[in-house]
């Protein structure tokens, strides 16, 4: 197996470096030292890897694959901005369509839309026949909410391709976004002419106006059809039904808009993003219910849409509804599983809503998308801890500290995790901890415990039927049975163990209230 990697580094590295020109005994040796390094990550040792490619690409900066390599790594632990330095100096060494479609992921994963269009811009200028070049450039300006450059570059694919159904629904969404009824309406009327004998295109145009309740065009559409093909069932019924009222007001415009499905989810998205942005930084109640009210709407009209889930999940959990964020962020995971920071907001909402069965199952599901993402074996770490599986949940912390090593604040914060779970152990906490630091913080399910661990009122006043952390509910039977009631406390000590408790004390417990 050794002999079949060194083979496969050896001949990627040929690959990687094969010149015209004879390779210099330096050649000889940054390949050497690139294999080695890719060697370290195949392994999975990331950290190491990763220390070994800066050390090459500082040697030896103008080697584009040592910097993609370093990249990819970097954008794995989590450092994405530092990820997009290496691919930018990557692509500009060697531009190439790997290279440009990894730092277009990392463009959008980062939010940085512009840069995005922009690069896609100087692909399109190289290769202007690629049509995917247009349709990548013009999402990134839509996700940056311009507009009109995104309409823009569907013209200019237009007049590369010609008319068709994608694009004229493309621009159509971004002119309804826009409140632009008039070249809404054209793109569709362009979209007719193009192919007069599709009935398809002719049920778009009459939905569009008989939401825009322009009952007399749509009427002509829909007559229309009918001399094309007097069985069409659909022209028939709908000629006896032009459509809902047109709503008023700020809120039922925006919900209007939201209940369009021919409208860009993007732009949508970007129209309530201010309003998640408000909610999120001033847990304004007001604001919470509306865009709780707005992002349900934006979820109905499309079911099928992770980002949809994604955001509505971020108003929960931003309003305290952590339960249904948690639904909310497990259904975005459902539709697409490869976006890293819907599986951290899942993992944390599961912890602080104290749904650790769940939090154990999810962790180790990210585990095998994510390997190399630190929170999320501390999360995993949490789960096991707080069903008293301290050994298991020291091991995984171990593996995050070894992910963390070239990161201050992430290792300060697993030696206090630490601490804390070694207090917790002991049955107690012995371990002065900073709470802040916790996962959670002070208002964490770890910081409760160390705070209320033996407050009997205020353990029963933090339960409820979904929690289904054992060690809390350890603790809780504990207090029942200082106070005297057995019932209760067997009830509680049940509980902890039919969710999964790994307490070498819990049995003897149970049988002392039996």
């Amino acid at each position: 197996m050794r002999t079949a990697l060194l083979l496969c580094l050896y001949f990627l590295s040929v690959s990687l470096f094969a010149q015209d020109d004879i390779l210099t005994e330096g050649d000889i040796k940054q390949q050497t030292r690139f294999i080695e390094a890719k060697r370290e990550a195949l392994l999975g040792k990331t950290e190491k890897a990763i220390s070994m490619f800066k050390e090459l690409v500082e040697a030896t900066p103008a080697m584009d694959a040592a910097q993609f390599e370093l990249g990819r790594l970097q954008y794995a632990a989590g450092n994405t901005e530092d990820a997009i330095d290496h691919l930018k100096k990557a692509y500009g060494k060697r531009p190439n369509e790997v290279y440009a479609s990894f730092l277009a992921e990392l463009y959008q994963a980062s939010g940085r839309h512009k840069e995005g269009a922009e690069l896609y811009e100087g692909l399109i200028k190289k290769n202007p026949e690629e049509a995917d070049y247009y349709l990548e450039r013009a999402a990134f300006l839509v996700r940056a909410q311009d507009v009109k450059g995104a309409i823009g570059t569907y013209n200019q694919l237009e007049n590369l391709i010609g008319v068709n159904i994608e694009l004229a629904r493309l621009k159509h969404s971004l002119y309804l976004g826009q409140g632009d009824q008039k070249r809404a309406e054209k793109e569709l009327s362009a979209l007719v002419a193009s192919q007069p004998e599709n009935l398809r295109f002719r049920h778009m145009l009459a939905g569009y106006f008989t939401s825009q309740k322009e009952t007399g065009k749509a009427k002509k559409v829909y007559e229309k059809i009918l001399l094309l093909q007097p069985a069409d069932v659909r022209a028939q019924l709908a000629l006896q039904d032009v459509g809902p009222t047109k709503s008023s007001g700020s809120d039922a415009e925006l919900m209007a808009l939201l209940g369009r499905s021919d409208i860009h989810i993007d732009l949508k998205v970007g129209k309530l993003l201010p309003l998640v942005n408000e909610v999120a930084q001033t847990q304004d109640e007001e604001k919470g219910t509306r865009a709780v009210m707005l992002t349900t709407e934006l979820r109905r009209v499309h079911p099928d849409e992770a980002k949809a889930a994604a955001l509505q999940g971020d108003v929960f959990f931003h309003t305290g509804r952590l339960a249904e964020a948690a639904d909310a962020y497990r259904a975005t995971i459902e539709l697409d599983d490869t976006v890293y920071s819907v599986w951290e907001q899942l993992l944390a909402t599961l912890y602080l809503d104290n749904q650790t069965i769940k939090l154990r199952k999810y962790a180790e599901e990210a585990l095998d998308v994510f390997p190399n993402r630190p929170v999320v074996y501390v999360h995993y770490a949490l789960g096991e801890a707080l069903r008293s599986n301290f050994s298991e949940a020291n091991s995984l912390l171990e593996q995050a500290q070894l992910m963390t090593s070239g990161q201050p604040k992430g290792k300060a914060a697993i030696e206090q995790l630490s601490l804390a779970l070694s207090g917790l152990e002991a049955g107690g906490a012995t371990v002065k901890t900073d709470l802040a630091q916790l996962p959670g913080g002070k208002e964490g399910p770890l910081a409760f415990l160390i705070t209320n661990g033996s407050n009997a009122s205020s353990l029963i006043a933090y339960d409820t039927e979904e929690n289904t952390n054992a060690l809390f509910l350890e603790m809780l039977g504990d207090a029942y049975a200082k106070s005297g009631d057995k019932a209760a406390a067997a009830k509680a000590y049940a509980r902890s163990k039919a969710t999964g408790s790994k307490s070498t004390n819990l049995r003897g417990k149970m049988t002392r209230v039996q």
